[in-house]
């Protein structure tokens, strides 16, 4: 990715300008966006102008555990960024300990490196920026306006080039949230724990990464804070609460396309609600939000064809976040005996392979296509209804 660096603060240079595609925010989805649009032309064969923006450098900021399915990894070609690779998962309840053989491996990843190989199979252009809001086709940041006709919201959550802004905030927001603590330290096991002693709703969870650990705790409500039992769970698993990280996390699917503005990774919801496992839907999401963009590029498809196509894409995997969702609400209400007994179910290794495996089909990794490679997108859906 070719990066323009300028100084921060009042010494930022003005940054304005015109393009063919601008994608706002530089994390999982943005860059997934940003990798299928390599080499991106225009029907006259000239290359395709497209800009990334972000308030942070690419891989400054992590805000999450940096786990994922290996395929995955194995897919973006992303395994110089893996730490630690599992094919358990340690399941902890009040009344005992449940493993659970995956079907496939989990690993973690140092997201640094990650961004940076994403970034590394894009050729866009890059600047620091940070993003206020839209005017049309218009974007407004803080060092100048930028426009296009085809726009990207991959900001996270806040959803701000929606057409009247999110005006929504937590805790009224569909939100869940989490904080982390990175101590050094090793590990063997992919551990969460289902104990409302550490949180009435959600789970605590250790993610070994090489010489790090990654333990956390997570509120499916929002209103109840989680730093306090993190520190506990640290402190019982004999490690420090140091280095700490923290986000809110989407539990809901939002629609794709508003007002002309494609959304990918957060800001559409696109995170599974129950496991809160936003990094892998991202990635998946932003290849496709991706695929949709360059035909336009191409001058195979009109925006507005794209628009449509997209929020088809999206709008047909809402039956599987919506289901999940359920489970999420469902959970916290069921007696600790009984959450017990399903902990213990998975055990069996023919149910968790079958549920496991309609799980990583929710967004698989066989999507991704190889590195930089565009797989073909379906035609575009019949649709009545506008929604450009």
């Amino acid at each position: 990715m070719a990066q323009r660096r300028t100084k921060r603060g009042g010494q930022r240079t003005p940054l304005t300008g015109e393009y063919d595609v601008v994608i706002c925010g530089a994390s999982f989805a943005g860059l997934a966006v940003a990798r299928e649009l390599r080499a991106a032309t225009r029907p006259d064969g000239s290359p395709a102008r497209v800009l990334m923006v972000d308030r942070y450098e690419v891989g400054e900021r992590q805000t999450s555990a940096c786990g994922i399915p290996t395929a995955w990894l194995e897919a973006l070609d992303l395994m110089d960024a893996h730490r630690q690779t599992f094919g358990e998962l340690v399941v902890g309840t009040p009344f005992g300990t449940s493993r659970w053989k995956l079907p496939w491996t989990f690993s973690t990843f140092d997201y640094p490196r990650l961004c940076e190989l994403l970034a590394e199979q894009s050729d866009c252009d890059f600047e620091t920026a940070k993003v206020h809001a839209r005017s049309g086709q218009t974007v407004h940041t803080d060092r100048g306006d930028l426009t296009a006709p085809l726009i990207v919201d991959a900001l996270g959550w806040r959803r701000l080039l929606a057409a009247d802004g999110d005006g929504v905030q937590p805790p009224e927001a569909p939100l869940s949230r989490g904080l982390e603590v990175h101590p050094g330290g090793s590990g063997d096991d992919l551990a969460i724990w289902i104990d409302r002693d550490i949180v009435p709703a959600g789970y605590g969870w250790s993610f070994p990464a090489g010489d790090e650990l990654r333990i956390g705790v997570g509120s499916f409500d929002p209103r109840f804070h989680v730093k306090e039992p993190t520190v506990e769970l640290a402190r019982d698993l004999g490690s420090e609460a140091v280095r700490y990280q923290g986000n809110w996390i989407p539990h809901r699917i939002r629609p794709a396309v508003e007002d002309g503005i494609f959304f990918a990774g957060d800001s559409a919801g696109h995170c599974l609600p129950l496991s809160a496992e936003g990094i892998r839907t991202a990635l998946y999401f932003g290849i496709a939000c991706g695929r949709e963009l360059r035909t336009v590029l191409a001058g195979a498809r009109t925006r507005e064809q794209a628009l449509r196509s997209y929020a088809a894409f999206s709008d047909a995997h809402e039956w599987k976040f919506r289901w999940l969702l359920r489970a999420q609400r469902a959970v916290p209400r069921l007696a600790p005996r009984l959450t017990h007994a399903l902990v213990a179910a998975l055990r069996w290794r023919g149910l968790a392979g079958w549920a496991f495996a309609h799980y990583l089909r929710i967004a698989p990794p066989g999507y991704a296509g190889g590195s930089g490679v565009q797989a073909p997108v379906p035609p575009p859906p019949a649709a009545s209804a506008s929604i450009v």
